[in-house]
């Protein structure tokens, strides 16, 4: 299908071509030598990438002279290159972003010479992007993007490709399949009933999934997890946010998707009222009640680490959890999130969650007479064109399951491949800022926190976050001009931690002198304009106060860059020595590691805090005379750590030197 698309492309391209040669600049004329008229000056495609070693097959790491792209891809990506110069006479150039792409784009659109022409775009910078202005709507080209289908923003096409479709969900659902199986009351007859069975059956609803999680949680409900037996295993470790996003769009919702805003549907509702009615049941952890984003952190790591049998996490750390449980002698399944129990099996809009990854536009600036060939050239590069015919292949399994499982490997490995052939991106609300938002309001109405009332009733109070959300993104799409809308950066100019003692003023300190502000437009920033805020602090108290000091200031167009410092105040007057307890088991040293990238605190100390429970990493130090890595053997290095008010613990641990395997 696409060598037939590109069979369209190319004969609007070579058109393109030969009227960009008869009127346009002399880049495009042709030459006379000898009176043979020789063939066109080549058109120049300009890509823009922050990561050049994945994108342009050319390009050799400076430190070892390697091509960074692997041989294979390299000779893929070579034979398109060539492909694209001769059937539409462009020669792509690569251009690296010397910068952060959310800043580099912006400065060269409002300078007036746009850095490139394509921009490839990270994952979670669309949005960013999108609301500066710089890139140029392709709805009058939007006949050459048809096949593509990019997701529209306000009915208009601003980008040539957003990354995702075709591909698995955004947060896969991965089970421990061995929890699975020691769980008698999950067997019929002596065999146990997977997921995949149920799924396939027909009978994978939200009430079967409840049900059977009510058989697994009982079963495991007095057990102890392997790394940590302080824990017990869970049959569901997950973050109110991931669930609800799935549970949407498993009933066909979306927070904002292709058919605009969506967190006042029934089908959200009902997505928010089954996540809480999990929650309330036990049947899912929830760490902190979603109070930070640690909860979603740690729900997302938990299944690799034997702790629970049910997980979301992103699609592309699977294989790595699958790789954690395998060391255990374990292995991972998947199964998609299960449906509402009114929706039938078949029904199309029973689908999974997609966000966009990489998206890909042009820039304001670049001459319109060549973005057909622009887009053209674009396609064949990122669709590896090469101009030879493609044998059907089929799509490789990303995603780390046990393909291999002699009950379900191949029922899993089928569901995977149906499921993302039919993926596309459909949640679009990264792009507008609605992400945090949305967390923020389901979790309180969840909860009870904030005084905030159930869902249904707090959506209509709150509506107008989400609408302003879009109305600033609409505001700057229409404004005519490109938009600064990124923040300035708060620099500490040295490495001092804030500690005081107890009853100090915080309010006489000139905490601004540590400080330097730089914005991506103004430049330096003068930092007697900025504010000082000191947030929750009780200076009568010892302890550490996470992010309490505050420095903020904003550039010329309002934008608010902000830093935030942990503030210590101890007990000047304490004569206990501080605590500091070695780990049970800590890790050997490689032969000629470098001793001054080891990390003692982490690797080598459990436990390192004043008598008031203030932490003291940062204090520690570590005498290493002794110590000898270009030698294997044992070694024996003192830790020592001084509190804030000057008494010393240390202790003494023996290392040992080892081999590298």
């Amino acid at each position: 299908m696409l060598f037939k698309k590109y069979k369209k492309f190319i004969s609007v391209a070579m058109a393109s071509a030969i009227l960009l040669t008869g009127c346009s600049g002399p880049e495009q004329k042709a030459s006379t030598v000898n009176g043979n008229k020789e063939k066109a000056e080549p058109i120049v495609v300009r890509f823009g990438t922050g990561a050049i070693g994945e994108n342009d097959p050319n390009y050799k790491d400076p430190i070892t002279g390697e091509y960074r792209m692997g041989e294979e891809a390299r000779q893929t990506k070579l034979k398109v290159l060539d492909n694209i110069r001769q059937t539409l006479n462009v020669e792509m150039e690569f251009v690296e972003f010397p910068g952060d792409t959310t800043e580099v784009l912006l400065q060269s659109v409002l300078s007036g010479d746009p850095i490139c022409e394509v921009a490839r775009i990270y994952t979670y910078g669309a949005g960013t992007i999108l609301g500066q202005n710089v890139l140029q709507p392709l709805d009058e080209w939007e006949e050459l993007l048809k096949e593509e289908a990019p997701p529209k923003v306000f009915d208009k096409n601003y980008f040539l490709r957003i990354g995702g479709d075709k591909e698995t969900t955004f947060l896969p659902l991965m089970y421990n399949i061995d929890y699975i199986e020691a769980v008698d009351s999950l067997k019929v007859d002596g065999k146990t009933v997977y997921p995949t069975d149920l799924y396939l059956a027909g009978e994978w609803t939200w009430s079967t999934f409840k049900e059977y999680l009510g058989k697994i949680d009982s079963y495991y409900e007095n057990s102890q997890a392997p790394d940590r037996p302080e824990r017990r295993i869970e049959a569901f470790w997950s973050s109110h946010y991931d669930i609800v996003l799935q549970a949407v769009h498993a009933a066909g919702g979306s927070v904002y998707g292709r058919n605009g805003l969506g967190v006042e549907s029934k089908e959200t509702k009902e997505a928010v009222a089954y996540t809480e009615e999990l929650i309330e049941s036990h049947l899912v952890y929830v760490q902190n009640e979603g109070q930070t984003n640690q909860d979603i952190v740690d729900g997302r790591e938990s299944i690799g680490k034997g702790e629970t049998v049910f997980s979301l996490i992103e699609d592309w750390k699977s294989r790595g959890h699958s790789k954690m449980l395998a060391e255990k002698g374990q292995s991972m399944g998947y199964v998609p999130f299960p449906r509402p129990d009114h929706m039938a099996f078949d029904d199309p809009n029973y689908r999974d969650c997609r966000i966009p990854g990489e998206s890909y536009g042009i820039l304001k600036g670049t001459d319109p007479e060549k973005i057909p060939v622009i887009i053209q050239a674009t396609y064949m590069y990122l669709n590896d064109e090469t101009g030879e015919p493609k044998e059907e292949e089929e799509k490789d399994v990303f995603i780390g399951m046990d393909m291999f499982h002699p009950e379900i490997g191949s029922d899993m490995v089928d569901i995977y491949r149906k499921r993302a052939s039919e993926t596309v991106v459909n949640e679009l609300a990264d792009i507008f800022s609605m992400s945090g938002r949305f967390i923020r309001l389901v979790g309180d109405s969840i909860y009870g926190r904030n005084n905030i009332p159930s869902y249904p009733v707090a959506i209509e109070q709150n509506l107008g976050i989400f609408q302003e959300a879009m109305d600033i993104k609409e505001k700057a799409l229409n404004s005519g001009t490109a938009q600064d809308n990124v923040s300035p950066k708060v620099t500490k100019v040295n490495e001092d931690l804030y500690s005081y003692p107890v009853g100090t003023d915080l309010s006489v300190i000139d905490f601004k002198a540590d400080f330097t502000a730089k914005d991506n437009i103004d430049g330096d920033l003068d930092m007697s304009t900025a504010t000082v805020e000191i947030v929750d602090v009780d200076n009568t108290k010892p302890a550490t106060y996470p992010g309490a000091l505050q420095i903020k200031i904003q550039d010329s167009n309002g934008n608010e860059g902000i830093f935030k410092q942990d503030i210590i105040i101890f007990d000047d007057k304490n004569t206990i020595p501080p605590t500091l307890v070695a780990k049970e088991d800590y890790r050997e040293l490689k032969l000629g590691e470098d001793v001054n990238k080891i990390n003692w605190n982490n690797d080598f100390i459990e436990t390192v805090e004043d008598k008031d429970g203030i932490s003291l990493k940062k204090q520690v130090e570590a005498d290493l005379s002794e110590l000898d890595t270009t030698t294997v053997g044992q070694y024996n290095v003192t830790l020592k750590v001084t509190d804030f008010a000057n008494n010393e613990a240390a202790i003494t641990v023996e290392v040992e030197v080892v081999k590298a395997e």
